[in-house]
């Protein structure tokens, strides 16, 4: 008689492809012999799916619209409403799989539907969102419509900001929880941060955090690229300096145009991926496509320009190559300040891109080779994490019986701390 397969779900938050595509490069390198697989996302990513190991389920997903909306005004990511309908929605998927235990990306209810679930929660994160991450006032923020970053002050006031600030961002889904008889969290770094087990997709050398709880773990990154071949123009491209410039789901497309004259007007070969946002026209120097193998172009190129935020910026950085990011929104800040403090990359704003300061940060970045010296040494330190591997690690912590509770929690053991 064979072993009971561990049943899995795993969840992306199909707000941006990186929360879809992350969960999905675990999920499919996992042995379907050992395994019953299961992913829940809402299907505008579904163009990523190759695993036919994987059982896929529709699953409530703001519009990636609406969300990046919001994220360019400063306005809350989600109000209490739309997480009780994610809970809800989660609860229905939850009761028909029975799963044994959960996996999230960026998926914030999941921290209630496991709950009342009495399922087992692996939460994957970036590790500046963890509360054990070096105290440091936030980045000023990026926003569609305030270049605060060029008023002189705010980078001293953002540390009287930055506590009201992630007090503020967790409030919505505190009042969630609260409808479900929940205990609130302090501020956006412990909610970001919950579950059962916390996997970082980071290494310690980039991003130090502070002495780990036991069940906190650096798994490494982990990048997607679309399968396929290259593109019928890369044997074209000819031996000289070369950008691979994506600005991925989430970048701000409104610069498309811009970075492309400027590239192209320092001379450099531009290999270019508009991840199906926008049509770019042909012109002399310039290889796009709707999507592209990211690690060959990054190992192609000599610099990646991105949104900064870290799917592309360590793509890249696993090739060995520098990075120039452009961030629209505070993840992509935070990751960018731990690549420039390492000196593997540089950051732009939007307003310095605009104001065009990328064609002398170009000639600077390729004429000193430390940066890509230091993006060397973070390809290596990456390479160690061996992220499939720690994830089958903790996996195995959770076996079938003692994944599975005899019983939902009940609503006095939900509220303790």
């Amino acid at each position: 008689m064979h072993p009971r397969k561990q049943k899995i779900l795993f969840v992306g938050e199909a707000v941006t492809l990186a929360h879809v595509a992350r969960p999905y490069t675990l999920a499919a390198a996992l042995p379907a012999a050992d395994y019953d697989i299961h992913l829940a996302a809402a299907p505008r990513f579904e163009h990523l799916y190759q695993s036919r190991d994987i059982h896929y389920h529709p699953l409530l997903t703001k519009s990636s619209a609406d969300f990046l909306h919001a994220v360019d005004n400063g306005k809350p990511l989600y109000r209490s409403e739309e997480y009780l309908a994610y809970v809800e929605d989660e609860l229905r998927l939850i009761q028909d799989l029975d799963p044994d235990l959960i996996v999230g990306d960026f998926r914030h209810s999941l921290g209630i539907s496991a709950t009342l679930a009495g399922k087992p929660l692996i939460n994957l994160i970036n590790a500046y969102w963890s509360p054990c991450r070096q105290p440091a006032p936030l980045p000023v923020p990026e926003l569609a419509k305030l270049n605060l970053h060029r008023l002189p002050l705010m980078p001293r006031l953002m540390r009287w900001i930055t506590p009201l600030a992630i007090r503020l961002l967790v409030a919505p889904l505190n009042r969630a929880r609260a409808h479900y008889g929940l205990a609130p969290f302090a501020n956006c770094f412990d909610a970001w941060s919950h579950g059962d087990q916390v996997l970082y997709y980071d290494a310690p050398e980039l991003v130090p955090l502070s002495p780990l709880p036991a069940h906190h773990h650096y798994l490494g990154p982990v990048t997607w690229s679309p399968g396929g071949a290259l593109p019928d123009w890369w044997p074209q491209l000819q031996d000289r300096p070369t950008v691979y410039l994506s600005l991925g789901s989430s970048g701000n497309l409104t610069l498309l145009p811009m970075l492309i004259d400027q590239l192209l007007g320092e001379g450099l070969q531009v290999i270019a991926s508009s991840g199906g946002r926008q049509r770019l026209p042909q012109r002399p120097g310039l290889f796009c496509a709707d999507f592209l193998p990211g690690e060959a172009a990054a190992a192609r190129a000599d610099l990646v320009i991105g949104n900064g935020g870290s799917p592309t910026s360590y793509q890249a950085l696993q090739q060995g190559t520098p990075v120039i990011g452009i961030p629209s929104n505070m993840d992509q800040l935070l990751a960018m300040r731990h690549i420039e403090a390492y000196g593997a990359g540089a950051m732009l704003r939007r307003s310095q891109v605009e104001a065009g300061q990328l064609p002398s940060l170009l000639r600077r970045m390729l004429a000193t080779p430390s940066y890509r010296q230091r993006a060397e040494q973070l390809a290596r330190h990456f390479a160690a994490c061996q992220p499939h591997a720690t994830f089958r690690q903790v996996l195995q912590q959770f076996d079938t019986q003692s994944a599975r509770p005899a019983k939902p929690a009940t609503k006095r053991e939900r509220i303790m701390p």
